[in-house]
């Protein structure tokens, strides 16, 4: 891939920024093995008070947080409710169950307009009864859709009723902050843990953030150590996630607004629909409707032109995703 191409396969594609460089080449760092890197004790802080939580966690990606979360919430062998489009299931399940040894209840949903509702009514929890609730918001897999904070009350309610906890796993948590006009600790509020993605759209190089109470962050702090994701002098990539979160507002708005013109963009093409109703966040998907229509032609072409996207699934369907890296030009 060259450095001319415009890469819409994922928002983690999108390059460090010259701030961010320049954080990472000059902040201060320690030994995070013993507590006194002040960069990731910075980066910490900060990421506890943006989600209102006593804690957070560096950890090296969304996955290990969205790992170190269940491992710290339940033993193994117990189960898990997580909607069956949700990226701890669909995406990080063989990880959960062969590390973490924990099994699924997964539970439908419904998407609509952008926005997704679990049937967790029709869920029957059955003996034993599972550990944990696993949430997604904004949902990745329908196309960056939202749960309505009025159902994120109705799911942790639910899973109150139940003794639950409850993770959420924010990996694109600042697209759904803005996609429902809420801050990140309403959005976080229902959630005993909370995880949020750093490359995602923010440009950090890596890592993500797990927040909860001071007693989960200990037992989160210890399983990461488990996972091999101690970071020893971390300070040098905290640095550039806080750097990339100081710009974090500006940037997702940016992406919205990009993702609204691609889409009506691509939607006026013959042969090819966007359903721009569904398109909330920084996520879509792109159909081909007609037969004659060639997917090998269309990746060969638009490739030539510097254009990378998503493979097309069986359904003749290819995602696009906007970030940083992809300007209101480049649409």
């Amino acid at each position: 891939m060259g450095c001319s191409d415009l890469d819409f396969r994922s928002d983690a594609s999108s390059p460090p920024s010259s701030e961010i460089r320049r954080a990472m080449a000059e902040d201060v760092v320690g030994n995070d093995d013993f507590g006194d890197d002040p960069t990731v004790n910075r980066l910490e802080e900060e990421g506890a008070r943006l989600r209102g939580k006593e804690a957070a966690l560096f950890v090296h990606s969304g996955t290990m947080a969205n790992m170190a979360a269940v491992m710290s919430h339940v033993d193994r062998g117990a189960t898990i409710v997580v909607g069956e489009r949700f990226h701890v299931f669909d995406h990080e399940g063989e990880a959960m169950t062969r590390v973490a040894g924990v099994e699924f209840l997964a539970v439908a949903d419904r998407t609509c307009r952008g926005r997704t509702r679990l049937l967790i009514e029709e869920v029957e929890t059955g003996q034993p009864p599972p550990g944990l609730l696993c949430l997604e918001n904004s949902v990745s897999r329908p196309g960056g859709t939202l749960i309505e904070m009025a159902h994120m009350r109705e799911l942790t309610q639910w899973a109150e009723a139940r003794g639950l906890p409850v993770q959420l796993d924010g990996a694109r948590l600042f697209n759904a902050c803005l996609g429902l006009g809420v801050e990140p600790q309403q959005l976080a509020a229902g959630a005993d843990t909370v995880a949020l993605g750093l490359t995602k759209g923010l440009s950090a190089p890596c890592g993500g953030l797990l927040a909860g109470s001071g007693e989960l962050i200990v037992k989160a702090r210890h399983n990461r150590w488990m996972l091999g994701g101690n970071w020893k002098q971390g300070g040098i990539v905290a640095a550039g996630c806080l750097a990339a979160m100081d710009t974090i507002r500006e940037r997702v708005a940016l992406d919205h607004e990009n993702a609204q013109r691609l889409a009506a963009g691509l939607d006026t093409i013959d042969g090819v629909a966007v359903d721009v109703d569904e398109v909330v966040t920084n996520i879509l998907y792109m159909t081909v409707t007609e037969d004659g229509f060639d997917l090998g032609t269309w990746s060969d072409y638009v490739g030539r032109h510097g254009v990378l996207t998503g493979p097309f699934q069986p359904q003749r369907v290819c995602r696009w995703v906007t970030h940083p890296g992809i300007g209101a030009h480049d649409i």
